[in-house]
């Protein structure tokens, strides 16, 4: 195992949680929500309600109001790195009792596809598609700058799975795409980004918003 964490070429979930110093780092609400170790470690728990919480939990403390702190990069390359784990495909809810209260009943959806849908709203956030981001500018660059390994580890979702899973994963890189550093990746996915602009789905403004940081003309499709 090497020592930035990587092994047989992939990075190693555990070895992230034990080499990361978690007292150098936090999220929004230290005294109220689990530390930010507890969190990941419960997300692969082995029952989903646990699963769930956690996952509402690492919405709520790591990125909750569009900020960004010391502990959300770290905890976004954990997310990234224990999405092929077959435990992330157990079925959660993540709304809480006083959600479900107002709400009603949520409908259980897999894990995997909420933890995309953490990372692409993450990402959307970070290069500021809703807003300009809050929090010390070295948190949020700390974030971008794993890119290449945030899209390394989501795009064997982009043909695994439940059409869910496919489009929540396009939907996670799309953000990043827009990075200079990942211009290397448009020939490969523009069709497959074309294709989402032009569908009636949930990310469609995402996709247009992403050709036309590659300079296409958009004016079409709006």
């Amino acid at each position: 195992m090497t020592s930035d964490g990587e092994y047989g070429g992939r990075v190693e979930p555990q070895d992230l949680l034990l080499r990361t110093d978690w007292n150098a780092v936090e999220h929004c609400c230290p005294d109220v929500a689990p530390e930010t170790p507890v969190i990941l470690r419960e997300l692969l728990d082995e029952d989903p309600r646990v699963q769930g919480s956690a996952l509402r939990d690492l919405a709520e403390a790591l990125t909750r109001g569009n900020v960004f702190y010391t502990a959300t990069a770290p905890a976004a390359r954990y997310v990234a790195a224990i999405l092929g784990d077959p435990r992330t495909l157990a079925l959660v809810t993540d709304r809480s009792t006083y959600e479900e209260h107002d709400l009603g009943p949520q409908t259980p959806f897999p894990l995997r596809v909420g933890l995309l849908t953490w990372l692409g709203d993450t990402a959307a956030d970070a290069v500021g598609q809703q807003g300009r981001p809050f929090g010390d500018e070295e948190d949020l660059e700390a974030f971008l700058a794993l890119a290449p390994e945030l899209c390394e580890a989501v795009r064997p979702f982009l043909d695994a799975g439940s059409p869910e899973v496919r489009e929540t994963a396009l939907a996670a890189l799309l953000p990043l795409l827009r990075l200079p550093a990942l211009a290397g990746w448009a020939p490969a996915l523009r069709d497959r980004v074309r294709a989402a602009a032009l569908a009636d789905g949930p990310y469609r403004l995402r996709a247009v918003d992403t050709l036309f940081a590659w300079g296409e003309d958009v004016a079409p499709l709006l």
